[in-house]
């Protein structure tokens, strides 16, 4: 039940452009982050709208995603240095926290 809202979350938000420089991201539920993950320092918005500066780590885009929303949550975009994650991309990156969540609940 869980993954299905969280797809349609995804589906209903509109993709943010893919920041030129530095990093950005959506949290599906907005709140106020800060930190330092990687070598890229985030800060986000009570709107859920997140800016990662810093050169941060050299990675794979989705293996920064999940580093991300392992820490600040789930996300309904991500993008990096004129990359963005598409939204079937989203849902992988979602996909890891979502099973990690549902085993602690479970256990």
């Amino acid at each position: 039940m869980l993954v299905l809202s969280l797809m349609a979350a995804l589906a209903v938000q509109t993709a943010a452009p893919a920041p030129s420089s530095g990093a950005a991201a959506t949290l599906l539920q907005p709140r106020e982050v800060q930190l330092n993950l990687d070598g890229r320092n985030w800060n986000c918005g009570p709107a859920g709208q997140c800016v990662g500066r810093g050169g941060g780590t050299t990675q794979p885009l989705m293996r920064e995603c999940r580093r991300f929303v392992s820490r600040a949550g789930l996300v309904s975009s991500f993008g990096r240095a004129g990359l963005s994650l598409t939204e079937a991309e989203v849902a992988e990156c979602n996909a890891t926290e979502i099973a990690r969540t549902r085993r602690a609940v479970g256990a």
